[in-house]
């Protein structure tokens, strides 16, 4: 059914003088391994980051909005200490969410990444209304890796 569509597509684009082009299939994301550095990123931002929060009245906590993400992004050898590496046996990197007046399981468990891209911040979990946090990215197996943290301020929008 598709090389016939694209078939119809190129004898009206023919007819038309323009050119088809056939649909190009997605590029295949590259797998996390061992001794590759990365830089983990909270809505686009490596360095520090705003995590919108929606709390009800008075409340002192809420949950993420949605459309926020996590991700974390392959980088050559790095010019800062900033930077993650997997280490010698990485092969997954696991996003944490800690924050100073966390109770109960520290810290929150947010994505586990297999290959570089984004994954969406759950809207389930318990944040702060307000504050300071941290997610942080860390390789696994971790060993003689190093994780890659990004500085987050809780902002509640329904303030």
């Amino acid at each position: 059914m598709l090389k016939r569509y694209i078939r119809t597509l190129t004898v009206l684009a023919a007819a038309a003088g323009v050119a088809a082009v056939a649909p190009s299939a997605p590029a295949a994301a590259l797998a996390i391994g061992p001794h590759q550095y990365f830089v983990g990123t909270v809505n686009s931002h490596a360095a520090s980051a705003t995590i919108e929060v929606l709390c009800a009245g008075p409340a002192s906590t809420g949950h993420p909005l949605a459309n926020q993400t996590v991700g974390v992004n392959f980088v050559l050898p790095p010019a800062t200490t900033t930077v993650g590496y997997t280490g010698t046996s990485g092969t997954s990197i696991d996003a944490w969410l800690s924050w100073p007046a966390l109770t109960g399981p520290l810290p929150v468990p947010i994505a586990k990444f297999t290959s570089y891209g984004t994954a969406p911040i759950p809207t389930g979990i318990t944040v702060p209304c307000s504050g300071t946090g941290v997610m942080s990215f860390l390789p696994e197996p971790s060993t003689g890796g190093q994780v890659s943290n990004v500085q987050v301020t809780f902002l509640n929008i329904g303030a």
